[in-house]
């Protein structure tokens, strides 16, 4: 041992002994005492990272969630973030909102980032991992919105999203470039002399935010950002508690079960689809890009990846997928259709 580090283990071991208490840090599983550990060196160092692990990980603990929809270790609790980038890229609505000012006359503008479901629980979780406990949650017919609203509230979604990006969607990255262009432009005209300029600058962005919402036109068209399974499998996880329905439904005499997502976003659809590794993507009438999967064995496959692996956090959605996962795992197929399906007849 190196006389330095004799030395700071000798100090420490002292001011240790004349103290009353034993200091201790409180962790998610058990409590540490400092004084049983031979504190020297880079030991010291490595402590000092196992105790912001912990301490992290015991904030990990209080979220509101299931045991089993915690991640292990601090890098995959990262990773599972993007499940919140995900459920914004299918629940998220971008707005910059003209509104009228009484003193002084005139009108200024403010930027606004609406998260919409039903599940308040998750919308809550949604305020404390994304928006900082910042975001305001109203209801509305059949569901709730959290609104963020204004420079400062906006600011901490999107310095968020620059950790955790928006995986695959061109229309959702293309709302979020808009805001951000917003924004700079509203920092850099301030003041009434701007008020015409930034009048016409705020009406092009807005129609622009309004080409993306109804006729899916962007400026900007993006390759899937990473390759990284798990960092995909959470985003897509958000996406489906946002947008995915699954079930059973009728098909001529039988019951067929089902899972399904539409959504105007083809980059997001046809992204799931490559995950998944099956379906087939349609557009339909209504601009919306529908996958469907009925296939027993990757339905199984769906419901152990999205149950176990990146969990769903939508408590509705969770019971829904957990049900179907029964479905198929108490089926027993007909030996009749077997015969017949080997025989070349579709049932």
């Amino acid at each position: 041992m190196r006389l330095s580090d004799r030395n700071i283990a000798t100090n420490k071991k002292n001011e240790l002994s004349k103290s009353s208490e034993i200091p201790k840090i409180q962790g998610l599983w058990e409590v540490i005492p400092i004084a049983n550990l031979a504190i020297c060196g880079n030991l010291r160092l490595n402590l000092e990272l196992l105790i912001e692990i912990i301490i992290l990980m015991s904030k990990n603990a209080s979220s509101g969630f299931d045991e089993n929809q915690r991640p292990d270790n601090p890098q995959e609790m990262l990773k599972s973030n993007f499940y919140f980038s995900g459920l914004m890229a299918g629940e998220m609505s971008c707005s910059i909102i003209k509104i009228t000012n009484t003193n002084p006359h005139g009108h200024y503008y403010a930027v606004d980032i609406t998260v919409t479901n039903a599940d308040t629980k998750l919308l809550t979780e949604v305020n404390r991992v994304v928006m900082n406990n910042r975001g305001l949650m109203t209801p509305v017919k059949g569901a709730f919105n959290l609104c963020a609203r204004g420079k400062d509230k906006v600011c901490n979604v999107l310095n968020f999203l620059e950790h955790h990006p928006i995986l695959a969607g061109d229309l959702a990255k293309n709302r979020i470039i808009i805001l951000k262009n917003a924004l700079v432009y509203l920092k850099n005209h301030r003041g009434h002399k701007f008020q015409d300029e930034k009048t016409i600058e705020m009406d092009k962005l807005r129609r622009k935010l309004r080409e993306i919402k109804v006729n899916s036109i962007v400026d900007q068209k993006f390759d899937l950002s990473t390759t990284d399974q798990d960092s995909l499998g959470h985003f897509f996880a958000g996406v489906i508690d946002g947008e995915g329905s699954f079930g059973v439904k009728s098909s001529g005499i039988y019951k067929q079960p089902f899972f399904a997502i539409a959504m105007k976003d083809e980059k997001i659809i046809e992204s799931l689809r490559n995950f998944v590794g099956h379906g087939t993507v349609r557009l339909r009438k209504d601009g919306a890009y529908h996958l469907e999967i009925n296939h027993r064995i990757i339905l199984k496959n769906i419901c152990d990846v999205f149950l176990d692996r990146y969990p769903l956090r939508h408590q509705r959605q969770r019971k829904r997928l957990q049900t179907l996962q029964q479905l198929l795992n108490d089926y027993t197929p007909n030996p009749r259709k077997i015969a017949l399906s080997d025989n070349g007849v579709m049932i």
